[in-house]
């Protein structure tokens, strides 16, 4: 089968830019045809695809000069440049589908609309909530406030729910609105939700059912078990939505145990500032990891905590977790229950909570040697059985069979 494989980033990111890539690799393994759509960085990984590249375009809440401002505003809706690179790679390649990911924003509209109009049946993997909200998040400041926004995108102007600026966040919410009055979810002929939680989210604002598949991410048991180690693990990016705040804030009550702090982001003042105004000596920062030292900070935790105030999907950070034999601490928020069952794979805490997730990190920092051994076993059988590269590239196969034998609708196509 020969498939286009689209998403903004062609570098490792975060979790939507690891499925893109391990989506890409496996098939290829599978002897099928792959080629890519993406945007030019420096950060690029290669490819043979790359002189169909759109030029690199700054994120909404960049500071720009006026004339760049109105040049990546009119860009969300309608880009010529995305309309041609995109429509010369599928004159070449000949794609059977196009699977889309992390696209907003930067590959605009216009990736969604040509497609379309070339005959090319659309997936796409549902990373997170964007075809929700605006901010890609339900967050209103650092708290969840999923009513504010529900059938109400207007709020996200209201409230700057981008970056807390009005610019951006005007940007944004028509860009939203955009996608619902042009019909582009109509173009879409399968959504892909990697837990049920979000499928179950999308029916509930109005997605059609027989349109939504889950087909959760996967990740291989790559690592044999190792002793835990005997430290507190924060491993992501330092961003209020990720819960890095609560998660210092219940270390104040934890002084007892040293702790890690893996990852960099916009709070790193605030991380730095907080660390030092309350004396937390025991919590070593380290930045962000991979490779070898990825594998030192594993190695060293006993408990890994994703403390996320935002909707999770079907966190990468836990599966990692899970995988490698940590003990987890997670928020009983958005798909995070279905990996994380609470004192069978894991540990659950209330969301926005320091005080409940200290409880609940203590717990696990506390456990008895043969109760942990049981939650590890537990949740590595959990990955091994939901969550295997064999599940997720054989649902990824029925889905694209499904829509290249349906076709495109000639009608839509023609709309």
């Amino acid at each position: 089968m020969r498939v286009l494989q689209i998403n903004k980033f062609f570098y490792q990111r975060g979790g939507a830019e690891r499925v893109f890539f391990d989506t890409i690799a496996g098939f290829r393994a599978r002897g099928e045809t792959v080629a890519e759509f993406s945007m030019l960085d420096s950060r690029n990984e290669p490819s043979q695809f790359s002189e169909h590249f759109i030029k690199q375009l700054p994120e909404l809440k960049s500071k720009m000069d006026v004339t760049t401002q109105w040049s990546v505003f009119k860009h969300l809706f309608f880009s010529t440049e995305v309309v041609k690179k995109l429509s010369a790679l599928v004159d070449e390649f000949k794609p059977e589908v196009a699977h889309l990911h992390n696209v907003y924003h930067h590959l605009s509209a216009s990736s969604f609309l040509t497609l379309r109009k070339l005959k090319v049946p659309i997936v796409l993997t549902v990373h997170d909530v964007f075809p929700l909200c605006p901010n890609h998040s339900l967050l209103h400041g650092e708290t969840l406030a999923e009513d504010l926004f529900k059938n109400k995108l207007y709020n996200c102007i209201r409230y700057k729910c981008i970056d807390n600026k009005f610019l951006p966040s005007l940007a944004g919410t028509l860009e939203a609105y955009y996608y619902r009055f042009a019909g582009i979810w109509k173009h879409v002929d399968r959504f892909i939700c990697p837990s049920q939680f979000m499928a179950d989210k999308l029916v509930e604002y109005g997605f059609p059912q027989n349109k939504v598949r889950v087909l959760k991410n996967s990740y291989e048991l790559k690592y044999n078990v190792l002793p835990l180690g005997d430290k507190i693990v924060y491993l992501g990016r330092t961003h209020p939505e990720k819960g890095i705040k609560i998660f210092l804030q219940a270390l104040t009550e934890l002084r007892e145990y040293r702790a890690i702090v893996a990852g960099t982001g916009p709070a790193d003042i605030w991380v730095n500032d907080f660390l030092g105004n309350n004396r937390l000596n025991n919590v070593e920062r380290v930045g962000w990891v991979n490779g070898d030292a990825w594998k030192r900070v594993m190695g060293e935790a006993k408990v890994i905590v994703v403390p996320s105030i935002f909707l999770e999907n079907c966190s990468v950070t836990i599966l990692e977790a899970l995988s490698y034999g940590r003990l987890v601490v997670a928020t009983d928020r958005g798909g995070n229950p279905e990996l994380i069952i609470n004192g069978e794979t894991g540990f659950l805490c209330k969301p926005e909570d320091p005080k409940d997730l200290a409880c609940a990190i203590r717990q696990a920092m506390t456990i008895s040697e043969n109760e942990a051994k049981k939650i590890i076993k537990a949740g590595r059988d959990l990955v091994r059985n939901n969550h295997s590269t064999e599940k997720y590239f054989t649902g990824l196969e029925t889905i694209y069979k499904e829509v290249s034998q349906r076709g495109v609708d000639k009608s839509v196509a023609q709309s």
